[in-house]
């Protein structure tokens, strides 16, 4: 499993655990991702995160730009080696959904 795959499946069960869902285009090297809300017939209700991925597979290394409606609110960078920023990015993503407000 490449760091792509790997954060991205970690990132999926964190949302889908939150109760939305969790799309992702891979363009040109970038990965576009975003948290929704689906409303009652299936339809996006609303996009509380959305971020850019880059990935450095050879040095283990990347990091995230997140945006809210209002623009870029936070970035992060990781180390695959050091196990916590991985901790620290899935716990932004959490806190971030959690405060977008319902309604």
């Amino acid at each position: 499993m490449n760091i792509k795959e790997l954060l991205l499946s970690q990132i999926e069960k964190v949302v889908i655990g939150l109760r939305y869902d969790f799309l992702y285009e891979d363009d040109y090297g970038q990965l576009l991702c975003q948290v929704i809300k689906r409303d009652s017939a299936g339809s996006i209700e609303s996009t509380p995160l959305s971020f850019q991925i880059e990935i450095d597979e050879e040095k283990g290394t990347g990091r995230l730009i997140y945006y809210q409606a209002e623009g870029e609110i936070a970035r992060q960078s990781f180390n695959i080696e050091k196990p916590a920023t991985v901790v620290e990015i899935l716990t932004f993503i959490t806190g971030a959904v959690e405060a977008f407000p319902t309604s």
